[in-house]
């Protein structure tokens, strides 16, 4: 489906299936919204008016953890909003339920060191990939202790580490524990060591979790 935002009855078609359709009415009250590190903020997928809102407040970048999706409500709304408002946006695709991709994770290394800052971090919900991505951002861009940045994926956030989500969790315990052996920086595990096919295969969520992530829930 495709949307001329530029008609007003277009506009109001797309608004409503974002409030609707994906669940933004829930996150009128509930924005998830918290500090990252210096700079960085993390959320859950903003409104047109909740844009409006960060651009108030100052900030410069938004990264959309969850990819590009032309024709889809909530992606035009957001660069239609962010291009009238002067914000940038930097699309970065990251999975919920999968094993992370080195070539992801190199990518966050230059978007990182390249955007300008404040800059605010969002997926549908801004519990999973928001939250793997800001335990990133802490690792890699800031150099902050593993069990520090490892608290930006926690239950605090909305992130159930028993359902198919805690592939996420998965990834990292599997760091934790190489680390624990012999320690090693994690970014030259990640460059060297780390298998993603072999974290994959080894991951297992909980039935329970799994129904409460994906049909409760029903996180993207």
């Amino acid at each position: 489906m495709t949307y001329d935002l530029s008609d007003p009855a277009d506009y109001s078609r797309a608004l409503r299936g974002l409030m609707w359709g994906d669940h933004g009415v829930l996150r009128l009250a509930f924005k998830n919204f918290r500090p990252v590190g210096e700079g960085m903020w993390r959320g859950n997928q903003p409104s047109p008016a909740r844009l409006k809102d960060l651009k108030e407040m100052g900030f410069k970048t938004i990264l959309n953890l969850r990819g590009k999706q032309p024709g889809r409500h909530y992606y035009d709304l957001e660069h239609h909003t962010a291009k009238e408002l002067g914000l940038e946006v930097v699309d970065l695709p990251w999975g919920s339920r999968e094993a992370p991709y080195v070539e992801r994770i190199e990518q966050l290394i230059e978007v990182f060191d390249s955007i300008e800052y404040p800059a605010f971090m969002h997926c549908k919900s801004g519990a999973d990939r928001a939250g793997i991505v800001a335990v990133l951002y802490k690792l890699l861009h800031e150099g902050a202790p593993f069990e520090e940045a490892i608290q930006q994926l926690s239950f605090r956030y909305g992130h159930i580490r028993q359902g198919k989500t805690g592939m996420l969790d998965h990834f990292f315990d599997l760091y934790r524990e190489r680390n624990a052996r012999e320690p090693i920086d994690f970014l030259t595990w990640v460059r060297t060591e780390y298998d993603r096919q072999a974290c994959h295969d080894s991951f297992m969520a909980s039935w329970w979790g799994s129904i409460l992530t994906e049909k409760l829930l029903r996180r993207e």
